[in-house]
């Protein structure tokens, strides 16, 4: 070997002179001893001719560096180191980018980045390898014990880390952790829903807030009976500005811009809601950006501020059930299934496909729709005032 310490050209002669060099080869009552195959002979020239101008460009590489790089070059499948935690986070990040790039929503941003962070978290002082099955198994077993969770939130952690690591061991050429790991069984979730007295409990506990402001409670009760008659999701009810709201037309809608999964589509509204929104709209005189439901400071309604509004209603109320406006959504759903039997309608009402594009294919009529969206109301029994609401100061 050279005296600094990397090897000569006959020490790389010598490592690959068993590589050229002819195999005996048995066989019955025989032995052959073939010449080295040219293709073999090629190769090797190759690679001496790379390291060979790899030195004459002063590339002080060890010498099995460039050859592993020459390797690649041809295509040839070359070892990868693990990853670590650094690559680990930027893997994290591409991860979030992609979720960006596919509309995913901001709920499973968070999902995943909570996830993610909690193993790395976990594995960084420990020094595992996030890909042998053992680490996984050992987090999820501390995992259980340290944060308790539900079932339904334990099978979410699970899958959300399968497929994590499962596209880093694809992109990265490294095992997969969860290639034998069995998952969790799914768990069936029993949602709850409000029986129609319930609701109009949580309605009227709506209409006598703690405080006493003007507009709060005319803003709160609409908010429920806009729940409880689209069925909008909570991040969709709290998006909508006035430009969404077709109220003149002879079958008003709203517009969901950004429903889950980034769809768009065009909800149908009962006659009653249209008729308070329109109201409301007189009254404020509104921009057409500005938002549909409002805080006390007159911005946009956040999302933990409606959740908050519900929990004092359902207090007031005195239902003893756990209700959120996801709750109202499924409420939607339930009182429709149980009326009109239909759960193709149920499902283009709820928004699980563009309404535009699946009518065609589940042959659902839209009138079908806006008669779902007044049954609705019925059950609801929506009692529009008269008055314009006061305006939220």
């Amino acid at each position: 070997m050279a005296p600094n310490g990397q090897l000569s050209f006959a020490d790389l002669d010598a490592a690959l002179a068993p590589l050229a060099a002819p195999v005996a080869r048995r066989g019955p009552g025989r032995t052959r001893v073939p010449s080295s195959a040219p293709t073999d002979r090629a190769a090797l020239a190759a690679l001496e001719t790379a390291l060979t101008e790899a030195r004459a460009s002063a590339d002080d590489r060890p010498p099995l560096v460039v050859l592993s790089a020459c390797l690649a070059s041809f295509g040839a499948p070359t070892a990868r180191p693990a990853p670590t935690a650094a690559s680990l986070r930027q893997a994290r990040d591409d991860w979030l980018r992609r979720l960006t790039s596919a509309c995913r929503s901001e709920s499973a941003h968070r999902a995943y980045r909570n996830a993610i962070d909690d193993l790395l978290t976990w594995s960084e002082p420990r020094g595992c390898d996030l890909f042998e099955e053992g680490t996984i198994v050992d987090y999820l077993a501390a995992y259980q014990e340290r944060a308790q969770p539900a079932p339904a939130t334990y099978y979410r952690r699970f899958v959300l880390l399968r497929r994590f690591l499962r596209w880093v061991s694809r992109r990265d050429g490294v095992p997969d952790p969860f290639l034998d790991l069995e998952p969790p069984p799914k768990p069936r979730q029993e949602r709850e829903w409000l029986e129609r007295d319930e609701f109009r409990r949580l309605l009227d506990a709506a209409g006598r807030p703690e405080r006493n402001l003007p507009g709060l409670a005319e803003r709160d009760r609409l908010a429920l009976i806009a729940l409880v008659t689209t069925g909008l999701r909570r991040s969709e009810l709290c998006g909508l500005d006035w430009r969404d709201l077709d109220l003149a037309a002879a079958a008003p809608t709203l517009l969901v811009r950004r429903g889950k999964g980034g769809k768009p589509r065009r909800q149908p509204l009962p006659a009653g809601l249209a008729s308070e929104l329109r109201a409301l709209r007189t009254a404020r005189a509104p921009s057409p950006e500005a938002p549909v439901f409002c805080g006390l400071a007159g911005g946009r309604l956040q999302q933990t501020i409606l959740a908050e509004i519900i929990r004092r209603a359902t207090k007031r109320a005195g239902l003893e059930k756990h209700v959120t406006a996801h709750t109202l959504r499924h409420t939607a759903a339930t009182w429709l299934r149980q009326e009109l039997g239909d759960t193709r309608l149920v499902a283009e009402y709820l928004g699980h496909a563009d309404l535009s594009t699946v009518a065609r294919y589940a042959h659902v009529d839209r009138a079908e729709l806006f008669a779902a969206a007044g049954r609705l109301e019925q059950l609801a029994v929506y009692q529009p005032d008269p008055a314009a609401p006061a305006d939220i100061q």
